[in-house]
């Protein structure tokens, strides 16, 4: 059972599952690991969303302006961690969900599978396939909303992380050009 959540950018997918023990929510790591939690999706989303200080309602009104899309808004949460509403699976008792989420830097590809009820198949990082009910151009479609909700979005300081030691790097510069200027005056 899951005790703490993955770091953001390690999580590939969070599933709906079925079990003996009833429903319950498969975090998959970009490695292919499996973890499984009791938590149900929008408890896990919500403690995902709370873990960097975020309001999720404001976050899919937010994606709903960038992206137009109503329902099923992509959720970019961190830096790393952009995820993509996807039907995995299709709910045996009223009010269990059928979507699961895709971490859009995750996703390596996406296939036509034709052969059983799944129309798709998303492939992500850690050789992990994920079959779906829509058909690969569903899927394409929101997976472009999710690279559109992640460049339209708000994102916070550490968005880039990248950037920050070149930022860094500037300030000591400009800090240093200021101390010289001063001191020769």
């Amino acid at each position: 059972m899951l005790k703490k959540l993955p770091i953001f950018n390690h999580i590939a997918a969070i599933l709906p599952h079925y079990t003996s023990e009833g429903d319950t929510t498969t975090i998959i790591t970009t490695d292919g690991k499996q973890t499984s939690t009791a938590a149900s999706i929008r408890t896990v989303l919500r403690r995902l969303a709370h873990s960097r200080a975020m309001d999720l309602t404001a976050l899919r009104q937010h994606t709903i302006l960038a992206t137009g899309q109503r329902i099923l808004q992509p959720l970019p949460i961190a830096p790393g961690l952009v995820l993509c509403p996807m039907k995995t699976r299709i709910p045996k008792v009223a009010g269990d969900t059928s979507t699961g989420y895709i971490n859009y830097h995750a996703v390596m590809g996406v296939a036509e599978k034709n052969l059983t009820s799944y129309q798709a198949v998303i492939t992500l990082t850690g050789n992990t396939d994920i079959p779906v009910y829509w058909t690969s151009t569903t899927v394409k479609k929101h997976l472009q909303s999710a690279k559109l909700a992640m460049s339209c979005t708000a994102q916070s300081s550490d968005s880039h992380p990248n950037l920050m030691p070149i930022a860094q790097k500037l300030v000591e510069i400009i800090y240093d050009i200021l101390v010289l200027k001063n001191g020769k005056e």
